[in-house]
């Protein structure tokens, strides 16, 4: 660089980054996308006329960002599914529709790998043989959800917007849930909570106060299944 280039460039004075909330638009856009109801939400908040305008908007990243945070979610959700393997094959109990069809998956991969007793699987062959369980599995609060379109509660009430759209109650008794031990705290403090919530309901119509002791019932319910209370067998 010559001197008089350098001193030039020494004249000019360097400007601090401005940030403007305008410049994240496109990844706002593409995190709401990507949450339940996040194309009704994204649509609505950047007033788009339509639902594909908003999915066209939000897109990918040329930068390869999206694949990146798939890749990471692909690997957590293969992570989430081992601990829900080994959970199975230290006894831990499971309820739920999904759970004597993911108990005999297991139970096929464990005799597969001779993961016994005694005896340690290869990590690899493990994770290899558990990643197809991830193409259904969408783990949630209450439950975990092994989605099959043919027998999903969601899939049948919900068709107006083209796609199975969760719903609490439905869940619960959908053939496509399971529930383990990480789920047992969340559904005590859920139930708790309920019933704290409504504790009185003195001025509650008949029907809605049937509808709340009822859920608070069968939250009751679904708890004793994991704890094997009074011999509810899971």
């Amino acid at each position: 660089m010559t001197g008089t280039t350098a001193a030039a460039s020494a004249a000019v004075p360097v400007r601090p980054w401005w940030f403007d909330t305008r410049q994240f638009r496109r990844t706002l856009a593409w995190h709401i996308a990507h949450q339940p109801f996040g194309i009704v939400a994204g649509t609505r908040q950047y007033k788009h006329n339509a639902f594909a305008i908003f999915e066209g908007y939000a897109g990918t990243s040329a930068s390869g960002f999206a694949d990146e945070v798939a890749s990471e979610k692909a690997v957590a959700l293969l992570d989430y599914v081992e601990d829900l393997y080994h959970d199975h094959n230290e006894g831990g109990r499971s309820a739920g529709g999904a759970a004597g069809r993911v108990a005999a998956d297991f139970d096929r991969i464990r005799a597969e790998l001779g993961d016994l007793p005694g005896t340690v699987a290869s990590p690899e062959r493990l994770r290899s043989a558990l990643r197809h369980l991830t193409r259904t599995l969408h783990p949630g609060v209450l439950n975990d959800c092994f989605h099959h379109a043919g027998t999903a509660v969601c899939g049948k009430r919900a068709k107006s917007l083209g796609r199975p759209l969760p719903m609490l109650s439905a869940c619960l008794a959908c053939p496509n849930a399971r529930r383990s031990a990480v789920h047992l705290p969340r559904m005590a403090q859920a139930r708790d909570l309920a019933a704290e919530e409504f504790a009185r309901t003195d001025g509650v119509p008949k029907l809605q106060r049937i509808a709340i002791e009822e859920h608070l019932s069968t939250l009751t319910q679904l708890i004793a299944e994991l704890r094997d209370e009074e011999g509810v067998s899971a």
